[in-house]
Protein backbone atom coordinates (compact mmCIF):
# COMPACT_ATOMS: atom_id res chain seq x y z
CA UNK A 1 0.00 0.00 0.00
CA UNK A 2 1.45 3.61 -0.90
CA UNK A 3 1.25 5.94 1.85
CA UNK A 4 2.47 9.42 2.26
CA UNK A 5 4.41 10.76 4.42
CA UNK A 6 2.61 13.61 6.70
CA UNK A 7 5.45 14.49 9.38
CA UNK A 8 8.35 13.48 10.42
CA UNK A 9 9.24 14.66 14.11
CA UNK A 10 12.56 14.43 16.06
CA UNK A 11 12.69 12.95 19.21
CA UNK A 12 15.45 14.63 20.74
CA UNK A 13 18.31 16.93 19.63
CA UNK A 14 20.63 14.30 19.24
CA UNK A 15 21.39 12.42 16.15
CA UNK A 16 21.46 8.81 18.08
CA UNK A 17 17.69 9.32 18.78
CA UNK A 18 15.19 7.81 16.50
CA UNK A 19 12.27 9.86 14.84
CA UNK A 20 8.39 9.33 15.12
CA UNK A 21 6.56 9.07 11.28
CA UNK A 22 2.94 9.95 10.96
CA UNK A 23 1.69 8.27 7.59
CA UNK A 24 -1.67 8.14 6.03
CA UNK A 25 -2.84 5.38 3.94
CA UNK A 26 -6.33 4.99 3.06
CA UNK A 27 -8.91 2.68 0.67
CA UNK A 28 -12.15 3.63 -1.46
CA UNK A 29 -14.57 1.19 -3.22
CA UNK A 30 -17.62 1.67 -5.48
CA UNK A 31 -20.21 -0.80 -7.18
CA UNK A 32 -23.58 -1.87 -6.66
CA UNK A 33 -25.02 -4.26 -4.23
CA UNK A 34 -27.67 -7.22 -4.62
CA UNK A 35 -29.52 -8.11 -1.55
CA UNK A 36 -32.27 -10.70 -1.82
CA UNK A 37 -34.27 -9.97 1.13
CA UNK A 38 -34.88 -7.07 0.39
CA UNK A 39 -37.74 -5.39 -1.41
CA UNK A 40 -35.38 -2.99 -3.60
CA UNK A 41 -32.67 -5.35 -4.34
CA UNK A 42 -30.66 -3.58 -6.11
CA UNK A 43 -28.42 -0.38 -4.35
CA UNK A 44 -25.09 1.08 -5.22
CA UNK A 45 -22.50 1.14 -2.72
CA UNK A 46 -19.41 4.08 -2.61
CA UNK A 47 -17.28 5.26 0.13
CA UNK A 48 -13.90 6.29 0.91
CA UNK A 49 -11.22 5.79 4.37
CA UNK A 50 -8.27 7.35 5.58
CA UNK A 51 -6.14 5.54 8.06
CA UNK A 52 -3.67 7.61 10.18
CA UNK A 53 -0.46 5.50 11.37
CA UNK A 54 1.85 6.60 14.17
CA UNK A 55 5.08 5.16 14.43
CA UNK A 56 8.45 5.67 16.22
CA UNK A 57 11.30 3.99 18.06
CA UNK A 58 13.00 4.83 21.36
CA UNK A 59 16.87 5.35 21.50
CA UNK A 60 16.76 2.14 23.45
CA UNK A 61 14.97 0.44 20.41
CA UNK A 62 11.76 -0.35 21.82
CA UNK A 63 9.36 0.07 18.63
CA UNK A 64 6.11 2.25 19.53
CA UNK A 65 2.65 3.38 17.64
CA UNK A 66 -0.45 3.41 17.44
CA UNK A 67 -3.17 3.43 14.46
CA UNK A 68 -7.09 5.03 13.50
CA UNK A 69 -9.32 5.70 10.99
CA UNK A 70 -10.07 9.47 10.23
CA UNK A 71 -14.13 8.53 10.79
CA UNK A 72 -13.18 6.64 14.28
CA UNK A 73 -11.42 9.63 15.91
CA UNK A 74 -13.91 10.22 18.25
CA UNK A 75 -13.76 6.85 19.42
CA UNK A 76 -9.62 6.63 19.31
CA UNK A 77 -9.74 9.09 21.91
CA UNK A 78 -11.56 7.01 24.23
CA UNK A 79 -10.07 3.68 23.69
CA UNK A 80 -12.79 2.00 21.90
CA UNK A 81 -11.65 2.40 18.46
CA UNK A 82 -7.58 2.49 16.87
CA UNK A 83 -5.18 1.27 19.08
CA UNK A 84 -1.70 1.18 20.45
CA UNK A 85 1.29 -0.35 20.95
CA UNK A 86 4.47 -0.65 22.59
CA UNK A 87 7.06 -3.68 20.98
CA UNK A 88 10.94 -5.01 21.69
CA UNK A 89 12.59 -8.47 22.59
CA UNK A 90 9.83 -8.98 25.57
CA UNK A 91 7.26 -9.38 22.73
CA UNK A 92 4.48 -6.73 21.86
CA UNK A 93 1.80 -5.49 24.05
CA UNK A 94 -1.36 -3.54 22.43
CA UNK A 95 -4.29 -2.07 23.47
CA UNK A 96 -7.37 -0.25 22.35
CA UNK A 97 -9.56 -1.92 19.58
CA UNK A 98 -7.95 -5.04 19.08
CA UNK A 99 -8.42 -8.20 18.73
CA UNK A 100 -8.48 -10.89 22.23
CA UNK A 101 -5.99 -13.82 22.24
CA UNK A 102 -8.25 -16.08 20.85
CA UNK A 103 -9.25 -14.19 17.80
CA UNK A 104 -5.53 -12.82 17.52
CA UNK A 105 -4.21 -16.28 17.55
CA UNK A 106 -7.15 -18.17 15.36
CA UNK A 107 -8.70 -15.49 12.87
CA UNK A 108 -11.43 -15.87 10.68
CA UNK A 109 -11.94 -17.54 7.41
CA UNK A 110 -11.29 -15.76 3.74
CA UNK A 111 -14.08 -13.46 3.02
CA UNK A 112 -15.33 -12.79 -0.76
CA UNK A 113 -17.39 -9.55 -2.11
CA UNK A 114 -16.17 -5.67 -2.47
CA UNK A 115 -18.29 -4.79 0.32
CA UNK A 116 -17.84 -8.55 2.40
CA UNK A 117 -21.61 -9.18 2.14
CA UNK A 118 -22.41 -9.30 5.52
CA UNK A 119 -18.98 -10.76 6.75
CA UNK A 120 -20.45 -14.55 7.30
CA UNK A 121 -16.77 -15.64 7.19
CA UNK A 122 -16.51 -14.28 10.41
CA UNK A 123 -16.36 -16.48 13.46
CA UNK A 124 -17.92 -15.50 16.51
CA UNK A 125 -15.76 -14.64 19.66
CA UNK A 126 -16.39 -12.93 22.99
CA UNK A 127 -13.59 -10.58 23.45
CA UNK A 128 -13.83 -6.84 22.25
CA UNK A 129 -17.55 -8.11 22.14
CA UNK A 130 -19.07 -5.16 22.60
CA UNK A 131 -17.39 -1.76 22.33
CA UNK A 132 -18.44 -0.91 25.57
CA UNK A 133 -15.34 -3.82 27.02
CA UNK A 134 -12.64 -1.37 25.22
CA UNK A 135 -9.98 -0.94 25.62
CA UNK A 136 -8.61 -4.73 25.31
CA UNK A 137 -5.32 -5.54 26.34
CA UNK A 138 -3.84 -7.74 24.71
CA UNK A 139 0.20 -9.10 25.08
CA UNK A 140 1.64 -11.43 21.95
CA UNK A 141 4.64 -13.13 21.44
CA UNK A 142 6.69 -15.06 18.90
CA UNK A 143 9.63 -17.09 18.49
CA UNK A 144 10.36 -19.10 15.29
CA UNK A 145 6.96 -20.44 14.29
CA UNK A 146 5.50 -20.18 17.78
CA UNK A 147 3.31 -17.65 18.99
CA UNK A 148 1.37 -16.68 22.09
CA UNK A 149 -1.07 -14.29 23.34
CA UNK A 150 -2.77 -13.08 26.47
CA UNK A 151 -5.44 -10.56 26.84
CA UNK A 152 -8.21 -8.97 28.96
CA UNK A 153 -10.44 -6.20 28.59
CA UNK A 154 -11.12 -3.22 30.25
CA UNK A 155 -11.44 -4.83 34.28
CA UNK A 156 -13.50 -1.61 34.91
CA UNK A 157 -16.32 -3.21 32.84
CA UNK A 158 -18.63 -5.15 34.13
CA UNK A 159 -18.98 -9.31 32.36
CA UNK A 160 -15.11 -8.47 30.78
CA UNK A 161 -13.71 -11.27 29.21
CA UNK A 162 -9.99 -12.91 29.10
CA UNK A 163 -8.13 -15.10 26.59
CA UNK A 164 -5.36 -17.16 25.86
CA UNK A 165 -3.92 -18.71 22.53
CA UNK A 166 -1.19 -20.28 20.88
CA UNK A 167 -0.40 -21.43 17.22
CA UNK A 168 3.19 -22.99 15.86
CA UNK A 169 3.25 -22.37 12.08
CA UNK A 170 6.03 -25.12 9.79
CA UNK A 171 6.71 -25.83 6.20
CA UNK A 172 3.57 -24.03 5.11
CA UNK A 173 1.27 -25.93 8.19
CA UNK A 174 0.25 -24.08 10.59
CA UNK A 175 -2.27 -24.81 13.29
CA UNK A 176 -3.73 -23.03 16.73
CA UNK A 177 -6.13 -23.57 19.43
CA UNK A 178 -7.56 -20.47 22.07
CA UNK A 179 -9.67 -19.95 24.52
CA UNK A 180 -11.74 -16.97 25.93
CA UNK A 181 -14.09 -16.60 29.23
CA UNK A 182 -16.46 -13.91 30.53
CA UNK A 183 -15.27 -13.37 33.93
CA UNK A 184 -17.11 -15.91 35.95
CA UNK A 185 -19.67 -16.63 32.70
CA UNK A 186 -19.43 -18.34 29.64
CA UNK A 187 -16.70 -19.59 27.91
CA UNK A 188 -15.41 -20.29 24.10
CA UNK A 189 -12.86 -22.66 22.96
CA UNK A 190 -11.47 -22.28 19.40
CA UNK A 191 -9.06 -23.92 16.77
CA UNK A 192 -8.02 -24.27 13.26
CA UNK A 193 -5.89 -25.81 10.63
CA UNK A 194 -4.34 -24.05 7.76
CA UNK A 195 -2.02 -24.65 4.65
CA UNK A 196 -0.30 -22.48 2.33
CA UNK A 197 1.23 -24.56 -1.25
CA UNK A 198 1.93 -23.00 -4.34
CA UNK A 199 -0.67 -19.94 -4.30
CA UNK A 200 -3.23 -21.89 -2.67
CA UNK A 201 -4.15 -21.34 0.88
CA UNK A 202 -7.15 -23.73 3.25
CA UNK A 203 -8.13 -22.71 6.32
CA UNK A 204 -10.49 -25.12 8.65
CA UNK A 205 -12.13 -23.35 11.93
CA UNK A 206 -14.19 -25.28 15.01
CA UNK A 207 -15.77 -23.33 17.85
CA UNK A 208 -17.74 -24.94 21.08
CA UNK A 209 -19.05 -22.56 23.37
CA UNK A 210 -22.26 -23.74 25.85
CA UNK A 211 -23.05 -26.95 24.36
CA UNK A 212 -23.04 -25.38 20.71
CA UNK A 213 -20.56 -25.41 17.70
CA UNK A 214 -19.65 -23.32 15.03
CA UNK A 215 -17.71 -24.75 12.20
CA UNK A 216 -16.07 -23.41 8.73
CA UNK A 217 -13.65 -23.95 5.83
CA UNK A 218 -12.14 -21.65 3.50
CA UNK A 219 -9.92 -21.87 0.18
CA UNK A 220 -8.04 -19.24 -1.76
CA UNK A 221 -6.20 -19.36 -4.97
CA UNK A 222 -3.99 -16.70 -6.72
CA UNK A 223 -3.07 -17.07 -10.28
CA UNK A 224 -1.15 -14.15 -11.57
CA UNK A 225 -3.27 -11.15 -11.13
CA UNK A 226 -6.46 -13.75 -10.51
CA UNK A 227 -7.77 -14.60 -7.10
CA UNK A 228 -10.54 -17.25 -6.34
CA UNK A 229 -12.20 -17.49 -2.78
CA UNK A 230 -15.10 -19.89 -1.49
CA UNK A 231 -15.96 -20.16 2.08
CA UNK A 232 -18.51 -22.36 3.90
CA UNK A 233 -19.15 -22.10 7.42
CA UNK A 234 -22.25 -23.13 10.07
CA UNK A 235 -22.62 -20.99 13.44
CA UNK A 236 -23.91 -21.24 16.44
CA UNK A 237 -27.67 -20.79 16.15
CA UNK A 238 -27.25 -23.17 13.00
CA UNK A 239 -27.93 -21.16 10.14
CA UNK A 240 -25.26 -22.43 7.13
CA UNK A 241 -23.34 -20.10 4.91
CA UNK A 242 -21.28 -19.89 2.04
CA UNK A 243 -20.13 -17.48 -0.65
CA UNK A 244 -17.87 -17.33 -3.59
CA UNK A 245 -15.68 -14.85 -4.65
CA UNK A 246 -12.98 -13.43 -7.11
CA UNK A 247 -10.94 -10.16 -7.41
CA UNK A 248 -8.84 -9.14 -10.44
CA UNK A 249 -5.98 -6.83 -9.72
CA UNK A 250 -5.44 -4.27 -12.38
CA UNK A 251 -2.30 -2.55 -10.93
CA UNK A 252 -1.46 0.65 -8.94
CA UNK A 253 -3.68 -0.56 -6.28
CA UNK A 254 -6.83 -0.93 -8.48
CA UNK A 255 -8.72 -4.11 -8.39
CA UNK A 256 -11.88 -5.72 -9.70
CA UNK A 257 -13.93 -6.96 -7.08
CA UNK A 258 -17.13 -9.43 -7.07
CA UNK A 259 -18.84 -12.07 -4.63
CA UNK A 260 -22.15 -13.69 -4.32
CA UNK A 261 -22.85 -15.45 -0.76
CA UNK A 262 -25.69 -17.89 0.51
CA UNK A 263 -26.69 -16.23 3.64
CA UNK A 264 -28.72 -18.96 5.66
CA UNK A 265 -30.72 -16.87 8.53
CA UNK A 266 -34.07 -15.38 7.62
CA UNK A 267 -34.94 -18.96 5.82
CA UNK A 268 -32.26 -17.99 3.06
CA UNK A 269 -31.54 -15.50 1.13
CA UNK A 270 -28.57 -14.49 -1.45
CA UNK A 271 -26.62 -11.41 -1.99
CA UNK A 272 -23.91 -10.21 -4.10
CA UNK A 273 -21.64 -7.29 -5.41
CA UNK A 274 -19.27 -5.98 -8.04
CA UNK A 275 -17.07 -3.24 -8.16
CA UNK A 276 -14.12 -1.80 -7.83
CA UNK A 277 -11.67 -1.35 -5.03
CA UNK A 278 -8.69 1.05 -4.69
CA UNK A 279 -5.96 1.42 -1.91
CA UNK A 280 -3.82 4.05 -1.31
Amino acid sequence: MKKLLLATTALAMSAGYAAADVALSGDARMGIVYNGSLARELSFTSRARVTFTLSGETDGGLAFGGSFRADNAVGASAGTAGSVFISGTFGRLTMGDTAGAAEFIVGDLAGVGLTGLGDLNNNFYISNNPAIFRPTARYDYTMDGLTVALSVENPATALFAYSIGASYAMNGFSAGIGYEQIDGGDDHVIAFLGAEFEGIEGKVTYGESGGADQFGVSITGSFDATTVTAFGRQDFVGDTHYGLGASYDLGGGASLVGGVVRNGSLGGFTTADFGLSFSF
